[in-house]
């Protein structure tokens, strides 16, 4: 399949309209003076979020999704990502080079899906963000301590020539060149979603790991963000395990049939992780050895489902009640992620965070599952426009956090 590159009236960018491409002003200036955006939103997640791909249009502080598309890993890339990513296991360097290669011809193909069914009038953005796929994050050097680095796969130059317009990518890199800890810079993202709702809000995100994001909108202040523990990780294992159709039990409906044992629950929600105080980052494998606790054993694979989605909602609250030290309760817990989509997870939230309502940011013009992808391009777009927002800038201030631009 052949991806032809966009026409028609995508922006005209000359040397003359750009901006030097270094780490302390990496945005074309031509991007800032127009009074309407629209941009293409490339996000590469894990096993079940695959490619997920946003086309948005921004106006000052408001945006319209004109369409969303997904695209799942093929077969051979997903099982070359669980090898090094999830196992850690050895990869030949021909292995490494084609997937590099089917990565870049996914993101392009996904774009492709993206665009295919709006008007021909906004048929071509402005500009590309691109979070590629991370095989590896964390400590290299002697005893692991020395510094941190990531390993993403994924050619952001050959989709900036194929789509004639640039791309800004290698967000974690730059965090981490910038001394962060490697995140995605989404904080200023949700702060722009948060003003449109009221008080103190708790966003939580329930990707494979649970993310809390607590936010005073009249402020317009992050109050904290971190990881809460496991999101839909030891959801899916026990799913497959359960032989749940096409592996997830995305809607919760074999869930709801099983019943949490309430001693396990107790035993599992006491993980020293999990009881970790904030702020704290994880990575989905961190939970594994939960899933090997002797009181799981006993239970049948419907109750076992049903006892691990309980600690998913178990960990969030519980989280809630040592971290949130407001005097006024939160006006709302929203929701998104994969999570969003599991009724009977939702119905273990509700009877937990009772009387704070729970509500799917889908109210929010945000879709449930597409939130990360959707800050990260509020982020970006506020960057680009020069706004005043407060940047997750690390250590090194010298050092421009949020990305890399790619030009066509």
């Amino acid at each position: 399949m052949i991806f032809k590159p966009i026409t028609g009236n995508r922006p005209k960018l000359t040397e003359t309209d750009t901006m030097p491409i270094t780490a302390s002003a990496p945005a074309v200036s031509k991007l800032s003076r127009l009074k309407s955006r629209r941009v293409v939103v490339v996000s590469a997640g894990g096993l079940q979020s695959g490619i997920q791909t946003l086309y948005l249009g921004f106006t000052g502080d408001d945006w319209e999704v004109f369409s969303t598309a997904y695209l799942p890993y093929p077969q051979r890339v997903a099982e070359l990502i669980v090898r090094l990513s999830e196992t850690q296991g050895p990869l030949a360097l021909s292995e490494l080079g084609w997937l590099d290669y089917k990565v870049t011809m996914l993101f392009l193909e996904s774009v492709r899906n993206v665009l295919s069914g709006v008007p021909k009038a906004i048929g071509a953005p402005h500009y590309a963000v691109l979070n590629k796929p991370t095989l590896w994050k964390g400590a290299t050097g002697e005893n692991l301590q020395q510094s941190s680095w990531n390993l993403t796969v994924g050619d952001e130059v050959f989709l900036a020539n194929a789509l004639g317009i640039p791309v800004l990518t290698e967000f974690l890199r730059h965090n981490i060149l910038a001394g962060g800890s490697g995140v995605l810079p989404t904080v200023p993202g949700s702060l722009i979603v948060a003003r449109h709702t009221t008080g103190v809000g708790l966003f939580v995100n329930i990707g494979l790991v649970s993310r809390m994001t607590v936010i005073d909108s009249g402020a317009q202040a992050l109050l904290f963000e971190s990881d809460t523990g496991p999101g839909t990780v030891l959801i899916d294992k026990c799913a497959q395990k359960a032989e749940c159709v096409g592996g997830f039990d995305r809607d919760g409906a074999l869930t709801a049939a099983g019943a949490p044992n309430a001693e396990c629950l107790e035993v599992l929600a006491a993980d020293p992780w999990i009881t970790k105080a904030a702020p704290k980052q994880a990575s989905p494998d961190i939970f594994s050895h939960l899933l090997r606790h002797p009181c799981l054993k006993p239970l049948d694979p419907i109750d076992k489902l049903a006892t691990v989605t309980a600690l998913t909602a178990r960990s969030i609250y519980d989280f809630y009640r040592r971290e949130y030290k407001e005097a006024a309760l939160p006006t709302a817990l929203w929701i998104s992620g994969g999570g969003a989509n599991n009724l009977t997870l939702i119905d273990f939230l509700k009877a937990s965070f009772d009387p704070i309502p729970v509500r799917s940011v889908e109210k929010l013009n945000v879709p449930p599952d597409m939130k990360v992808p959707l800050t990260l391009a509020l982020t970006v777009d506020a960057f680009v426009c020069g706004k005043e927002i407060p940047w997750e800038s690390g250590s090194n201030p010298k050092i421009n956090p949020l990305g890399r631009w790619a030009l066509p």
